[in-house]
């Protein structure tokens, strides 16, 4: 019982205290017994102040005020005096926690560069003038200590009284109203001259208020006799300062009345600041039409207001309002603007939920106004809030009955970027260039400190033909679209687009006659997953497409189908794309007819060849004859295209495949480099040009190596079926090529390894024992040897499409041959490995080179597959990724394929390409994985291109043997 009294006893309450003591201000504690720190609160992490009184060093009378200020400070509550939070109070310290807080005379001197810094302060002297009046008429005392070393301002720009140290109460002796020699020129004159003050008298806070109104304007008072000048003061209140400074008290002017006097028209009180202010603060006294009149006025005057003020104070009465109230439409306008002021984490914690909230609401205005204001928060808007928040909300409006909600949904859910700006800078004087914006900006993705994707293109636009011609840019030589500013490292900044930039096209859309709305339409579907994006948007915009009345309507869904094609999965374009724009060429309506010919023109590089000839060009041949002279122009114009397409194609029909294949590795990489960095980009061409080149010297063949080639396939051919007749019985489930390296043909010329490489034959890696690979596999089904009961509750992964046995001959020959050298992708990728290590961070090349892996792997995997029936199942989708794939790329299949069905994946190759080069020694470990970084982001890319997240390992037990492990994660 003694121990458990003296633990009670003992605690050390400093040591216990919830926060933590930061960074101190300077100077306070000049004019005060406490110096201030701003402190965090260890629960919560929420910012503090801390009032910190040593009172050793005190001496006994001020170590009387600090005790009398804390106790005073407790009973206290008003919106102009400073908010207490908790204290502690020991023989030997006392600490005061408040609301977060600066000092008056720090803050004053960053608000005087405001230019609307006079207004502003009559809000401040309003908010103190309050709290003077306060403490006199009801809590019957006099403050005593009126200055602005008093007067502290929290983060939302309001200014909150304390320094209550010297606060007596109108029962108090006068005598109590003498303070230390340093406020000598805050001192009353009756009181400097030893006149007997009467009790009840509100008279020296009126004079300390009024000392306090001089050093707004005129900075700290430093002796008395300058309050005789106003210098800076306003002219309107020159006159009542003189009063409440006046020395007679009979004659001195009450704060009270001082207020009143300046709450007038045209007093200085009264100007939009206060109004607006004040009307916050009692909004909920207010009927709903005032209420509306001011929201909608409210973001017209916003830039009258300093930042904290918005952010702080403005901005959460906004949300209360749209939380409690019916009138969130009217506040739409302030809560954006305000919006533009924010980081990404507070725009997430401030204005998100907001919008959320309003997105949910019926009423058809609140909805129609978000969608005006969309391409303000779109990219604020997180890809999983888009997708279980806004989406379902959203889409409803394309069911509205309204043809304007309908419209209005349809063209905002497919088309808003970040916010563009009327403003037009002054032209740095350098040539105009023309550029194109492509995709590959707009999907742009970075990602923010919390991890998550952002999508931002990070450049303003101006200009478009329905801009008035006294706002265009001074010095542009048209009403086209111009970049008017580009972020510092942003994407688009990236990219190599400048300020002055005409845009001619963005995202496959002419803007050379658009107006300034439709040059602000880029995608969101990036934001979108595979189920709304492919499923739920694709089917409403369908039935627009098809049954909606409006044909205005009707010819903007044909549009925003163009606009979000980039974004679709390979099967679903094919499957609506042609469809539905030919129906719009069908359409009775001539826009509608001149947009289906111009979506099909935007999209051309996502048809085969087969469905150009086919389906395209048939329908475009009927619109020749069409009525309209526009539309019979676009048919000639989009039918011209397309047969060049197909002549290219008939030129050289074995070669463009391969020449496809290069063209996405090269270009795509090329891309990645200029994206990431400037330094890059300056280098890069070297090699990226040798690539290119190798379009033309090695892919352009005469017609006798093409004929040559023809004889080569069917000798392969021959060997193939020779093969066959060779082969084990067609029951055995194996899929695992037994020839050994002696059956491939002699003609065959796989990449050799180095003198140094010491290569395993294939029965030797089979034969090693599983503990080589940890057992990892010990339980799972084995694509190899499955049991016979593991051969009747697995899925068949050995069908036709992916039997290695019986093709193995064919798909060596084929594309390990001629074709495989001529294809440089060994080059390329040892060239890119060195680049980076000679130009990029070591620390992040393995992270490059991935990512540029994802970009290469989309696009190979979606034109590999372009002519494929579409694959639907996961397992599938693997099998692709094995075999054609992989022989495209490395110019062989995959040795074996495991998988535990439950979404993960084994893939094998015994003789990876890339590794050949190495000795199989521990020597290599480290430069081994920079040369499988780039194959794992493809594996991931090719997966992605099915809607399949998966996350890819890549080990080496024994080189050049790779296992990659595929985990497919299921999607949020």
């Amino acid at each position: 019982m003694t121990s458990m009294f003296t633990a009670l006893f003992s605690r050390d309450p400093v040591k216990e205290f919830p926060f933590d003591l930061l960074n101190k201000y300077p100077d306070v504690e000049q004019f005060s017994v406490f110096s201030l720190y701003s402190g965090k609160s260890r629960t919560t992490q929420e910012d503090v102040s801390i009032f910190c009184a040593n009172l050793k060093d005190l001496g006994y009378l001020h170590a009387q005020k600090a005790a009398a200020c804390l106790k005073k400070i407790k009973t206290l509550r008003h919106p102009s005096i400073l908010l207490y939070l908790d204290s502690i109070q020991t023989d030997s310290l006392i600490y005061i926690v408040t609301e977060a807080v600066v000092p008056f005379t720090s803050y004053v001197k960053n608000l005087k560069v405001f230019s609307n810094f006079q207004e502003v302060a009559s809000w401040g002297l309003y908010s103190v003038a309050n709290a003077v009046s306060f403490l006199s008429q009801d809590v019957k005392c006099v403050h005593n200590n009126i200055n602005c070393h008093s007067v502290f301002v929290n983060k939302s720009g309001e200014w909150k009284l304390f320094g209550f140290e010297y606060l007596i109460s109108y029962e108090d002796e006068p005598e109590a109203l003498h303070k230390p020699s340093e406020f000598k020129q805050y001192t009353t004159p009756e009181v400097r001259d030893g006149k007997v003050v009467l009790k009840n008298n509100w008279t020296v806070d009126a004079y300390g208020y009024g000392c306090f109104v001089w050093e707004v304007f005129n900075g700290p008072l430093s002796d008395a006799s300058l309050l005789k000048n106003p210098n800076k003061i306003p002219k309107e209140i020159q006159k009542d300062v003189r009063l409440l400074l006046h020395p007679a008290i009979s004659s001195r002017l009450s704060v009270g009345d001082f207020v009143r006097r300046n709450r007038v028209t045209g007093g200085f009180f009264t100007n939009p600041v206060v109004d607006n202010l004040l009307f916050l603060e009692e909004f909920h006294l207010k009927d709903s039409n005032e209420q509306c009149a001011m929201l909608n006025s409210l973001s017209n005057i916003l830039d009258q207001f300093p930042k904290d003020i918005q952010v702080h104070k403005i901005l959460s009465r906004i949300n209360e309002m749209i939380k409690f109230s019916n009138v969130g439409c009217s506040a739409i306008p302030a809560l954006i603007k305000i919006g533009k002021l924010l980081g990404e984490e507070e725009y997430q914690v401030h204005v998100i939920p907001s919008v959320i909230a309003m997105f949910a609401s019926q009423d058809r205005i609140t909805r129609v106004r978000l969608l005006e204001q969309l391409e303000h928060f779109i990219d604020h808007l997180k890809p999983e809030v888009v997708n279980e928040k806004i989406f379902p909300p959203l889409v409803t409006g394309l069911l509205d009955t309204s043809a304007s909600i309908r419209e209005h949904t349809m063209k905002r859910a497919c088309s808003k970027m970040e916010s563009t700006t009327s403003a037009f800078g002054q032209p740095a004087g350098a040539a105009f260039r023309c550029v194109c914006i492509p995709v590959e900006l707009v999907k742009h993705q970075s990602v923010d400190a919390d991890g998550e994707t952002q999508y931002r293109c990070g450049f303003r636009i101006g200009g478009g033909i329905d801009q008035d011609p006294a706002q265009s840019p001074a010095g542009y030589p048209d009403s086209g679209i111009y970049i008017t500013s580009v972020e510092p490292g942003g994407a688009a900044d990236q990219c190599g687009l400048r300020k002055d930039d005409k845009i001619l096209q963005a995202n496959g859309c002419d803007l050379t006659m658009a107006t300034h709305e439709q040059a602000a339409s880029v995608q969101i579907a990036p934001k979108l997953n595979y189920k709304n994006l492919n499923e739920n948007l694709t089917r409403h915009l369908l039935r627009i497409l098809i049954k909606d009345e409006q044909p205005g309507i009707r010819t903007n869904c044909c549009i925003a189908l163009g606009k979000i094609a980039p974004y679709l999965q390979p099967e679903v374009r094919q499957k609506i794309l042609i469809p539905s724009f030919c129906r719009s060429m069908k359409d009775s309506f001539p826009p509608a007819r001149i947009a289906g010919i111009l979506a099909l023109s935007a999209t051309e590089q996502f048809y085969p060849l087969k469905s150009v000839a086919v389906a395209i060009l048939p329908a475009l041949t009927v619109l020749m004859i069409d009525p309209e002279k526009q539309v019979r122009e676009n048919a000639f114009r989009s039918c011209k295209g397309f047969m060049e397409k197909l002549e290219k194609a008939s030129e050289n029909p074995e070669i463009i495949p391969k020449l496809g294949l290069l063209e996405i590795f090269v270009v795509f990489c090329y891309s990645y480099f200029v994206k990431v960095a400037d330094s890059f980009a300056q280098n890069m061409p070297q090699w990226a040009s040798r690539a290119l080149s190798s379009l033309t010297t090695k892919f352009q063949k005469p017609v006798s190596s093409l004929l040559a080639r023809s004889d080569l396939k069917e000798e392969a051919t021959t060997k193939k079926h020779q093969a066959e007749d060779l082969a084990p019985n067609s029951d055995d489930k194996n899929p695992i090529p037994t020839t050994n390296s002696s059956t491939v043909d002699a003609n065959s010329t796989l990449p050799a390894a180095s003198s140094s490489t010491v290569v395993k034959s294939e029965s030797e890696l089979l034969d090693k024992p599983k503990s080589d690979w940890n057992n990892w596999d010990d339980d799972w089904e084995n694509e190899e040897t499955p049991t016979e009961e593991q051969q009747t509750a697995m899925t068949d992964l050995n069908d036709d499409r992916f039997s290695m046995q019986t093709e193995v001959n064919e798909e060596i020959d084929w594309a390990s041959g001629e074709d495989w050298q001529e294809f440089p992708f060994e080059y390329l990728h040892s060239e890119i490995v060195q680049f980076l290590l000679t130009y990029a961070d070591e620390a992040c090349v393995l992270k490059k080179l991935e990512d540029m892996g994802v970009r290469v792997g989309l696009a190979l995997a979606e034109f590999l597959s372009m002519d494929m029936l579409p694959l639907r199942a996961e397992i599938d989708v693997v099998k692709f990724l094995c075999k054609e794939f992989w022989c495209a790329i490395f110019g062989k299949q995959v040795n074996s394929l495991r998988t535990n069905h439950q979404g993960i994946y084994v893939i094998y190759d015994n003789s990876f390409v890339l590794l050949q080069p190495f000795s199989n020694n521990n020597q290599y470990q480290e430069e081994v994985q920079r040369y499988l970084a780039f194959t794992r982001g493809l594996i991931r890319g090719a997966l992605g291109n099915f809607g399949l997240n998966a996350a890819v390992v890549a080990d080496v037990q024994e080189m050049p043997a790779v296992r990659f492990s595929i985990n497919l994660k299921s999607e949020t």
